[in-house]
This record gives structure tokens, C-alpha cells and sequence, in this order.
């Protein structure tokens, strides 16, 4: 017993680092109108010293673009900039910006664009005018619409919209939207193959969950459980044997399309047939899901004085 609260010791570690290693929650999107001269969108990667990392890059783009020589007003252009790694300028053509706000449909035309692209955040702005990319009351704005959106706490990612009337902001809280995977009921079904006792045994199985959305992606799922398993031992008759599982699992992934859970589940013998389970049989099972519909579960069932291993792989819906 000694090695087996170590195994599981071990393995409850394991799993807590994995799951803490791995945290990084996708974040919210900000949309910015400012008196019909300058829209600008905001994704937000890091909300840690965001208002810093922003204040202190804009002010190096204006530095560099203090020097205006190679910056025509006659001719259309993007500003793409990395800061401290690459500042580019092309020529582009006009871009066409419809908003929508209290219910009526505005159309303005931007002639250039800026994109600043760091590892806590990626800005978007578009404008006409360089002096109003530039200038300290746009970084003032951008800087009190991200005191506002921090200030709005909750667990799933979002779009704000606000807009600029003079230097009033409004917060136009009808155009946000909730982004992502939401909170969920699960219902799925499977089939297993087991290895208990060095012999293999098929199960179907029936499971119930809830789970629970992190910005936009599903992180924390909570089931119930059924494993009905044939035991094909006795070739004159087939022993049904059915577990009651209750579980958790936790995704590792932070993009939608490619999921990682891992997870941790105990189970009781609820039905019995035949010998190859004793009454008041227990299992503690670990699984992680290699794909959408191929999982993998190491084992170990206890029972009485006696403790064995055992591997399940399943095929899911």
C-alpha cells in the first residue's frame, strides 16, 4: 500500500504541473471608434502592464516617425511595427470601415493604417491623418478604454466596443459579444477495449458531463460515468460487470480545433457477473484523450487485500 499512495502521489503531481505549466488563457478583443478619425482594434495576448507595453511603444513609433521623408500625404499606406525589431512602410489603397453603434450604420474611409505587432498584444489603427497616429491624446484613449476593459472580470473571452465623443468615452456595451466555446453539457458514447488480469474485456460506455469555458475555450470538464464490460471467459454464457465512474478532466490545449485533455476518474463495480471482479470492487482510473475520439487509461482496481493494473483504450463519439 506504501508504494501505491506513492504511485499516486507521483502521479497527482505530475498532473498539477502539467495543468499549471501549461495556463495561458486566450484574452479579449477591444474595438475603438474616436470621433469618426481614427478606428482602431486591440487583441489582447497578456493583460499584465498592457497600458506600459503600449504607452512605451507607441512613443518609440512616434520617435521614429519624426523623420517624415519617406511618408508621402499624397500616397495610401500600411505601417507595420515590431517594436524594437522592424519598422516597415507600403503603399495601399483606401480602406472602407462600416460601424455599427445604436442601431444605425455609419461608412468611413481610412486612407492609411498602422499594425503594431508585439508579444502582449496586436493593434490595429486606422486613420488618415499621421499627426493623429501620433499624438499623446490617442495613447490617453487607448489607455483608458484598457483601464476600462480590465476593470470587467469574468471567464469568458470578449469584444468591448467603445467610442470617442470629444475626449467622452462610451462604453457601447449592445455591440459586445462573448467569444468561443461557452459552458456546456456533454453527452457522449463509446467503446473500449480493456486488458484487466492479463485477458482482454469490451465495454460500451455512456457518459454525462458539464463543462466549463475559460476565454473561449473549454478547460474543465466534470462527468459521470458508465462502463458496461463483456467478459467473454466463459464461452457459454456472457458476464456483463458495469462501473460507476465519477470524473474530472482538464484541457492543456489553448487553441479550439486541437483539444488536450487529461483528466482523473473513480469508479465502483455497480453490477457483477461472473468472477473476474470481487464485490466492492474500486478503480482509479487516469486518462488523456490522444485525439477527438481515441483516449487512453492506465488503471488500478482495488479489491479486498488485492490491487492489479489494468489499461483501457477507448473509441469515442
Amino acid at each position: 500500500m506504501k508504494n501505491l499512495r506513492r504511485i499516486f502521489t507521483a502521479s497527482m503531481l505530475l498532473l498539477s504541473c502539467n495543468i499549471a505549466y501549461s495556463q495561458k488563457p486566450c484574452l479579449d478583443s477591444i474595438f475603438v471608434q474616436t470621433d469618426n478619425n481614427i478606428h482602431l482594434s486591440l487583441a489582447i495576448y497578456e493583460y499584465s502592464d498592457l497600458s506600459v507595453h503600449i504607452e512605451k511603444d507607441m512613443k518609440s513609433l512616434n520617435s521614429i516617425l519624426k523623420d517624415r521623408n519617406n511618408i508621402s500625404e499624397k500616397e495610401f499606406y500600411t505601417i507595420i511595427y515590431k517594436p524594437d525589431i522592424l519598422l516597415s512602410i507600403k503603399q495601399t489603397g483606401p480602406v472602407e470601415k462600416i460601424i455599427w453603434e445604436n442601431g444605425n450604420h455609419s461608412s468611413f474611409q481610412f486612407n492609411n493604417q498602422c499594425i503594431i505587432c508585439s508579444d502582449n498584444y496586436l493593434l490595429k489603427i486606422q486613420f488618415n491623418e499621421l499627426e493623429k497616429l501620433v499624438s499623446d491624446s490617442l495613447i490617453i484613449k487607448i489607455k483608458e478604454v484598457i483601464d476600462a476593459t480590465c476593470s470587467i472580470k469574468g471567464r469568458f473571452s470578449r469584444t468591448f466596443n467603445y467610442s470617442f465623443q470629444g475626449e467622452k468615452m462610451v462604453h457601447n456595451q449592445q455591440s459586445d459579444k462573448i467569444n468561443g466555446q461557452k459552458d456546456a453539457l456533454s453527452l457522449k458514447g463509446g467503446i473500449g477495449v480493456n486488458f484487466v488480469k492479463n485477458q482482454p474485456v469490451i465495454d460500451l460506455s455512456a457518459e454525462l458531463g458539464f463543462i466549463l469555458a475559460k476565454k473561449g475555450i473549454w478547460k474543465n470538464q466534470y462527468y459521470l460515468s458508465y462502463n458496461q464490460l463483456s467478459d467473454f471467459k466463459d464461452n457459454s454464457k456472457v458476464n456483463l460487470n458495469g462501473f460507476v465512474n465519477l470524473g474530472y478532466r482538464y484541457n492543456l490545449s489553448n487553441t479550439v480545433k486541437n483539444p488536450n485533455w487529461l483528466g482523473i476518474e473513480i469508479g465502483y463495480l455497480a453490477l457483477r457477473q461472473g468472477d473476474i471482479f470481487e464485490e466492492n470492487t474500486f478503480r482509479l482510473g487516469f486518462n488523456w484523450e490522444i485525439g477527438k475520439y481515441i483516449s487512453i487509461s492506465p488503471q488500478l482496481y482495488f479489491s479486498g487485500n488485492s490491487t492489479y493494473p489494468a489499461v483501457r483504450i477507448g473509441f469515442g463519439l
